[in-house]
């Protein structure tokens, strides 16, 4: 079972707009944002209770943050899925839209995480001491 690190109080808390979908549907963008906070910062050392959540104030509220930082992202982006961010450019014979595949395959993983998650998080994270700010300014 995964960790939730944000509820719908926090989001509102964080937020610059409220959500405009369901209580059901934001909790569920929560939880996947959880899981992405997870996935960035496995390898990060903090202490953590026997539920696996960090139990330093400061590192538990940098992954509050972060994960209603990657939620509102979404909300900006339309693209909770990630879906283009994967994506390349889209040619109709010689008009291409989005990025070209040369400059896709040149983005660095670090640039893509931000496509996907947003930067903000990322910097949240790093200034946390929870990932290398390399990864945030890639």
């Amino acid at each position: 079972m995964s960790r939730i690190y944000a509820t719908p109080g926090d989001y509102d808390t964080f937020a610059e707009e409220p959500f405009e979908g369901t209580a059901t549907l934001l909790t569920k963008r929560l939880r996947a944002a959880s899981i992405e906070v997870e996935k960035i910062t496995r390898r990060a050392w903090y202490d953590t209770d026997t539920d696996g959540y960090p139990t330093d104030t400061d590192i538990s509220a940098a992954f509050t943050e972060a994960t209603c930082a990657i939620v509102e992202y979404w909300v900006e982006t339309d693209d909770p899925m990630g879906v283009e961010t994967l994506e390349g450019a889209v040619k109709i014979g010689s008009v291409s839209l989005g990025t070209t595949s040369s400059s896709a395959t040149v983005l660095s993983e670090g640039e893509k995480l931000a496509r996907r998650i947003g930067s903000r998080a990322l910097d949240i994270l790093a200034n946390a001491g929870l990932i290398n700010s390399a990864v945030s300014h890639s």
